[in-house]
């Protein structure tokens, strides 16, 4: 009864259908909970399915999608808020069965015999998702430790510093705790209805993890991670990328952090390249924060040997140094990146040819390591 057919019923059958589960959930939050017997919770659990199953269904098919969710609010407009704060909408159906176990586990009408079975299903439910995540945990970290001693037995062999088996240590536990994140991502976002409640609850996990040290390096290496199937030419990022779910949840979800440009200071430049050479929205943003920078470098000292600049707010994190760093990194990264971070700043406004009138730009772009790195790479100008 309850399983969706591969030809999708038709609206009306769909939106009569919504009509009997909307009755369900109301009674499920009201005192009408207290007749329920074991057939209709099963009752209930069945049209939760049906329902997240023709969600998956449907919004495959955009235009269905929307004149659904219209007719499934004009189903419940009638009554005042007969869902609380929630709304019957398309949206909703996607998380079923997760709002279904809500209005029981709220309603203290329903019998204790019924409330047992509720809590024993919610139960059931985490610990298995807590299970797959250990597990995947714990076969993860064994590779990261398996890595770490094919690694330090390759340096022993060859007599290499304590120093190199340090980062390739460190560069091991972040890659590590990258590829968690993504099977904890693909656990709540891919393989199950993308509500915006765990939209929300992913969000929450990525701004613990940004708190803790090395966690903007997790999750910019995450992005990295998420799309190694894709191939990456020198021409440019693959454009089937940003829509790939996962990439773009994270790409949205650090492009839309407040105070986003912070995190450049916390991570290694050359992964910020990495970052910007898959994702074309990254780039543009970096690209645009660097520029932002330079326009509040001012000269601090004019001298023979030449102006030192610093930063209007005088942090010493904003040197000319640190601005100069992240451009080489961007034209030492593929020539993609390279050409088109080169053919930008070349066309950002020049004040005059005379050294003393100078942007910051044309002198970044006379120093001898940006000349070096033209004239190698032959980039264009």
């Amino acid at each position: 009864m309850y399983k969706i057919i591969h030809n999708l019923t038709t609206m009306d059958e769909l939106v009569e259908k919504a009509q009997i589960f909307l009755d369900i959930l109301k009674s499920a939050r009201g005192t009408g909970a207290a007749d329920w017997t074991r057939e209709d919770l099963e009752r209930a659990y069945g049209w939760a399915r049906y329902f997240e199953q023709a969600y998956a269904t449907v919004t495959s098919k955009p235009q269905i999608a929307e004149r659904l969710d219209r007719k499934l609010k004009v189903l419940a407009s009638t009554e005042a808020s007969p869902l609380g704060h929630q709304q019957f909408s398309l949206q909703l159906l996607g998380d079923a069965k997760q709002f279904v176990d809500q209005a029981l586990m709220q309603n203290s009408h329903l019998p204790p015999m019924l409330y047992s079975v509720v809590l024993q299903r919610c139960g059931q439910s985490q610990t298995q998702d807590a299970v797959a995540f250990s597990q995947l945990q714990s076969a993860v970290q064994l590779v990261g430790h398996m890595r770490e001693l094919l690694n330090t037995n390759h340096n022993n062999l060859f007599h290499s510093g304590p120093a190199n088996d340090c980062c390739q240590g460190r560069d091991i536990q972040v890659e590590t705790d990258a590829s968690l994140l993504l099977q904890f991502i693909n656990l709540h976002l891919a393989e199950s209805a993308q509500t915006q409640r765990t939209k929300q609850a992913i969000g929450r996990k990525l701004q613990e993890i940004v708190l803790h040290q090395q966690g903007w390096e997790t999750v910019l290496t995450a992005m990295v991670l998420s799309v190694e199937t894709h191939e990456t030419t020198s021409a440019g990022p693959n454009i089937d990328v940003e829509s790939n779910p996962i990439s773009k949840f994270l790409l949205q979800w650090v492009l839309q952090q407040t105070g986003h440009n912070r995190f450049m200071f916390q991570v290694q430049t050359s992964l910020l390249v990495k970052v910007a050479a898959i994702y074309f929205s990254f780039y543009k943003a970096y690209l645009s924060y660097l520029v932002e920078w330079g326009k509040d470098m001012v000269v601090m000292e004019q001298a023979q040997q030449g102006r030192t600049w610093r930063h209007r707010t005088g942090e010493d994190q904003y040197s000319f140094d640190q601005l100069l760093s992240h451009v080489l990194g961007l034209l030492q990264g593929p020539p993609h990146v390279a050409t088109a971070t080169l053919k930008s700043l070349q066309s950002l406004p020049a004040p005059g040819t005379s050294p003393t009138n100078r942007s910051i730009w044309e002198e970044i772009l006379q120093t001898p390591q940006i000349i070096s790195i033209i004239q190698t790479k032959n980039l264009q100008e």
